[in-house]
């Protein structure tokens, strides 16, 4: 029989209930960095069965429907340049359903997720470029220590964590 590991969200809630530190902090504090998000990509384990179901069912609710350009904004998924004008009203519904599904799925693991801010990695550069809203789950969730207190992402993490914790 294998043997329980906690997982990262269980023990930040220990750590958090041992020393009082906030819940996020300790969670970011727990390990490196193993997801590397990209800026406006909505491709990932998480987000990719909904977009490809969603186009499914737009084939069959709008035969001829232009193929999406599915995109990630401030950590919610989008249709860029959905045609609204032209679309039907289950055009209209099935993406709706598809956005509000991806608000509680991580895009990097099928896990349920919330709006986090994470920094996006540079491959070329070799570095953390600048922070980014993302839908994470706890395990894909993590921010380096030393890029907390830089004032983007303090104001992102305010405007978008803050009030949905």
């Amino acid at each position: 029989m294998p043997k329980n590991r906690s997982t990262a969200a269980q023990r930040a809630r220990q750590r958090q209930a041992a020393t009082g530190e906030k819940y996020t902090t300790a969670l970011r504090a727990q390990r490196p960095c193993t997801t590397h998000h990209q800026i406006f990509s909505a491709r990932g384990a998480g987000w990719t069965p909904i977009t490809q179901r969603a186009e499914q069912r737009f084939d069959h609710a709008w035969p001829g429907h232009p193929r999406p350009h599915w995109e990630e904004k401030f950590g919610e998924l989008c249709w860029k340049s959905f045609p609204w004008q032209d679309a039907p009203a289950e055009a209209h519904r099935i993406l709706r359903e598809a956005q509000r599904e991806a608000d509680a799925t991580c895009q990097s693991c099928p896990a349920p997720g919330r709006k986090r801010v994470v920094w996006i990695w540079d491959d070329y550069c070799g570095t953390w470029i600048m922070p980014w809203v993302k839908t994470c789950c706890d395990n894909c969730y993590w921010v380096p220590s030393h890029l907390l207190h830089d004032g983007e992402y303090r104001f992102l993490f305010e405007t978008y964590e803050e009030s949905s914790a």
